[in-house]
């Protein structure tokens, strides 16, 4: 389905507010830059947009959003260099979820990516590893900023599904990262498993072709009929989430406020 013949769905695809695409720096502007790079979690057009809560609360700063919907971390690679130009005091990442769905051996879902995000191979873990550590090198070779990096968010709120273990996976890459190259770590997974607990009463996480209806319906539901994410996620039993893979105002002011704390 091609999204942009659909003006809805469109809105979810469209830059964020002060985009690493769109910034352009007042030189008479003294403020430090915090550019925060991502994936959909951090573009926050599906979802609950929290680069733009931090923004609206706090006039001390400038958040440049540079998160894409659907970016695995071979996709951030290629557009970092444009990303530093905004010369960045503080760079937040989150990257990853992409890598870990991808990374499962189901035919539609990798092919998908490779064709949508135009990779040159299918996702997989070891692949993952290698860009997140190339991307980690190539920013502290190219800027000076504090460097956060988030552990990923749960898949689905089941906590027994196969998706979790590559999560976890993926997640003790990101941890051995940031040991490795001094980072601050966030968290976030571990902060969300406390508010999700057993959560077993939630419609689990499919890898059929309802996983794309799922944001779909929740992209409608919020910028059609008014729906915030946290009403739009209990329609599943989430706690966290809207769609199983993006944040509900839940999840999302947890991340808001871990990244808070590090700038802080």
């Amino acid at each position: 389905m091609n999204a942009w013949r659909f003006p809805i769905i469109k809105r979810a695809w469209v830059l964020p507010k002060m985009s690493a695409d769109s910034f352009k720096r007042d030189l008479n502007d003294n403020r430090p830059i915090v550019l925060c790079c991502g994936d959909s979690i951090t573009h926050g057009h599906i979802g609950y947009d929290w680069v733009g809560s931090l923004r609206d609360k706090d006039s001390s700063k400038i958040y440049v959003n540079a998160g894409v919907n659907g970016d695995l971390a071979w996709n951030l690679n290629q557009r970092l260099e444009n990303a530093l130009q905004c010369n960045p005091d503080y760079i937040t990442i989150l990257i990853g979820t992409n890598d870990a769905m991808g990374s499962q051996k189901i035919q539609f879902i990798q092919e998908s990516y490779v064709t949508n995000k135009e990779l040159p191979q299918l996702p997989s873990i070891d692949w993952y590893e290698k860009e997140l550590e190339l991307m980690i090198q190539y920013i502290q070779s190219h800027s000076n900023a504090k460097i956060a990096i988030s552990t990923l968010p749960w898949v689905g709120e089941h906590d027994s599904h196969s998706i979790m273990d590559v999560v976890r996976n993926h997640n003790v890459i990101i941890k051995n990262i940031a040991e490795k190259y001094n980072l601050t770590l966030i968290d976030l997974f571990d902060h969300l498993s406390h508010i999700i607990g057993n959560n077993s009463s939630s419609a689990p996480y499919v890898t059929t072709q309802w996983r794309t209806i799922r944001i779909i319906r929740a992209v409608i539901l919020h910028y059609v009929f008014g729906w915030n994410w946290e009403k739009i996620g209990k329609k599943y039993g989430l706690k966290t989430m809207c769609d199983h893979i993006h944040l509900n105002e839940n999840g999302g002011i947890i991340l808001e406020n871990l990244i808070e704390e590090f700038l802080d």
